[in-house]
């Protein structure tokens, strides 16, 4: 199974990725861990990277797109994969090589959308989503599974949310687009609860022949 899940930021893409992957036993692949594992381990691409984000802006599209396919050439992704968020922008899109059975626009307004970036906390450590409200931890700060303390991401931020919602708005929205006219997309409606979402997200996969495409 080879699924590209879009949508804007909150939509619960990282969260279905991971439960899809778990689902169909392939690799959940997606950029923003790629990039944090990378600062993390401070490579050369890493710190490139990192030096872009302080600056406001986005890893290249040439180096993402080297990355992810580094990624999905690993034995592991074989047999199929998860990508959540990418391809990011059109570019990216067009110079994807790769075989996809569905694609999934996670469609969330924008209030809801700020709603969940606000109240959104992650473990450093194991990459677990929580939500103050919706997906709160047993211990106020402190992941479940490893006792790592909850971090925000630096892209959370509140003065950073709004130009988040308006590049997704103008960038991703294309990519949808792109691959609308070459294989099915499929809009989800991505309220509610996560194992809901999932839900629709299964549904939508029996009910649509898979059009496995090669780009």
């Amino acid at each position: 199974m080879r699924i590209v899940l879009l949508g804007p930021p909150g939509a619960g893409k990282g969260t279905q990725g991971k439960i899809l992957a778990e689902k169909f036993g392939v690799p959940h692949v997606a950029t923003g861990d790629i990039i944090r594992e990378h600062i993390a381990k401070r490579t050369e691409f890493g710190c490139k990277v990192e030096a872009a984000i302080a600056a406001g802006n986005f890893a290249s599209d040439e180096d993402i797109n080297y990355w992810v396919s580094r990624r999905l050439s690993e034995p592991d992704a074989l047999s199929g994969y998860i990508l959540d968020g990418f391809p990011r922008v059109l570019t990216q899109a067009k110079a994807f090589r790769g075989t996809v059975d569905a694609v999934f626009w996670l469609d969330l307004p924008e209030l809801s959308a700020m709603e969940r970036i606000a109240g959104r906390w992650v473990c450093p450590q194991c990459s677990t989503v929580y939500h103050l409200t919706h997906c709160a931890p047993r211990i106020t700060g402190v992941c479940d599974w490893d006792s790592v303390h909850l971090v925000k991401r630096p892209e959370d931020a509140l003065d950073k949310m709004r130009f988040r919602l308006d590049y997704n708005r103008s960038q991703m929205w294309p990519v949808a687009e792109h691959y609308a006219a070459l294989t099915a997309l499929v809009i989800i409606d991505a309220e509610g609860a996560a194992e809901v979402v999932t839900e629709r997200i299964l549904h939508a996969l029996l009910a649509t022949p898979l059009a496995k495409t090669d780009f």
